[in-house]
């Protein structure tokens, strides 16, 4: 039927180069950390110090333990050709389990180890574009009519990666310290693109023709490095500190399950006025490819103007123009990207507060934290920017204010609460979005 020929062409485009989920995407570790706006490079004196900055636990002196979980919302108000939409995604997850073990009686000053588990990425994401479309179809009388249509698009994302990690710290002077952490990296994502479009005037007998792929991505687990350099100065109730970190860049290989109609002349589903449905049997596809990240470095300083008040800072810089695919991905489905021409080298910024209440076990924290977004497009890297293949503009890159308390029961057991709230916002086209993100972290810490 002619209907679906134009069909073919309007509703569903050809699979777009997809977004690297683990180039960028920080999704904040630790209570009191994420408290103060992630500013820990140069505090990292809790167990979230092996991936702030392992030198830091040699500040440690008594073992520790710790217990975190976060909870995210994501809501997205999205604007395509003058029609808004909107969609939500929300989970809760485990944060964070960790043990520190300060080794007694080391001449030098300080020896500790560490280890646990981390939630160190997010990959959670949706929008939803709707849209009327106007266009001409030959029907079964070969004439020529105009058709409008209803389109729904939609493209939520979900999934994470997560590091197990044995860390050590050593005082090598009296101001100074070393420490090295390993990670074992892992994790998923899972995402789902559905194209609707309905036939809002009932001139056919087909109602509804639907196209969904699946997408679920399997992340090996990878080893990395992060080896950290802390100064304190004085050494007891140091008023300054400052750190440095230089974390390897992990190769990882991603396997991947396609799930859906690869061509674009063919629907999953086609439904009628009456009910009915004619259902095209999915295909599945089965792959995988290596992704080469790059170095990352970062550097922070803390400062105690006054014993009760902390302010600290840090950056994060990572060249993520210079990753790479290795291997191989023969079905050309997820390897796509071109990172010279696709993405931007970007820097993490951090900054954060802290006040002890005088006279009670509380504190009170407050930070903010840039997080730019590194993939600026096109989709297509082999066509020339035009309007339908254009740069993604950034209007306002991703940032977040966050605030923190934690209060201290019997001297050895402390409750962290943290909230962050930012967004950006984007466009691409004529489509636009407005995208708001909200974490809850909530954590428990016991000394002993």
């Amino acid at each position: 039927m002619g209907i679906l020929l134009v069909l073919c062409l309007v509703l569903v485009s050809p699979l777009a180069a997809q977004e690297e989920r683990a180039i960028g995407n920080f999704a904040g570790v630790g209570v009191r950390a994420m408290g103060m706006g992630g500013a820990y490079v140069g505090v990292a004196d809790d167990f979230t110090a092996v991936f702030w900055n392992p030198a830091g636990l040699a500040q440690i002196t008594e073992r520790q333990m710790q217990m975190s979980f976060q909870s995210n919302s994501f809501n997205s108000k999205s604007l395509k050709a003058g029609t808004p939409s909107s969609s939500d995604l929300g989970n809760t997850r485990f944060g964070s389990l960790g043990v520190v073990f300060p080794y007694p009686h080391v001449e030098r000053g300080s020896l500790v180890f560490a280890a646990g588990f981390n939630r160190i990425k997010d990959f959670d994401r949706t929008v939803r574009f709707q849209q009327t479309i106007v266009t001409t179809a030959t029907n079964d009388a070969q004439e020529e009519i105009e058709i409008t249509l209803d389109e729904d698009n939609s493209f939520p994302n979900e999934g994470e990666l997560a590091a197990l990690s044995l860390a050590a710290a050593v005082d090598v002077s009296p101001y100074t310290s070393l420490g090295l952490a390993i990670h074992r990296i892992s994790g998923e994502n899972k995402a789902i693109n559905t194209f609707n479009d309905v036939d809002n005037l009932d001139l056919y007998f087909e109602n509804r023709w639907t196209k969904q792929n699946t997408f679920t991505d399997d992340y090996n687990g990878v080893w990395t490095a992060l080896l950290g350099a802390f100064i304190r100065f004085p050494r007891e109730a140091p008023r300054i500190r400052l750190g440095a970190t230089v974390g390897t860049g992990a190769t990882h290989k991603i396997n991947y399950v396609f799930k859906g109609v690869p061509s674009d002349e063919n629907y999953n589903q086609i439904e009628f006025d009456d009910g009915s449905l004619i259902q095209t049997p999915t295909e599945e596809i089965k792959d995988s490819y290596k992704l080469s990240l790059p170095l990352e470095v970062g550097a922070g300083v803390s400062f105690n103007p006054h014993e009760s008040l902390l302010v600290s800072g840090s950056a994060h810089f990572a060249a993520w123009s210079q990753a790479e695919y290795k291997g191989s991905d023969e079905n050309d489905l997820r390897s796509t990207a071109s990172f010279k021409e696709q993405y931007k080298d970007q820097t993490r910024y951090h900054v954060g507060v802290e006040w002890l209440v005088p006279f009670i076990a509380l504190d009170l924290r407050a930070g903010y934290y840039s997080d730019p977004l590194p993939f600026v497009g096109p989709r297509d890297p082999n066509l020339s920017v035009s309007a339908d293949n254009p740069l993604i503009v950034i209007n306002q890159d991703r940032r977040f204010f966050t605030l923190g308390s934690s209060l201290l029961f019997d001297e050895v057991v402390q409750l962290n609460v943290a909230w962050n709230r930012g967004g950006f916002k984007q466009s691409e086209g004529n489509a636009s979005e407005d995208n708001t993100i909200s974490r809850l972290l909530v954590g428990v810490s016991y000394g002993f």
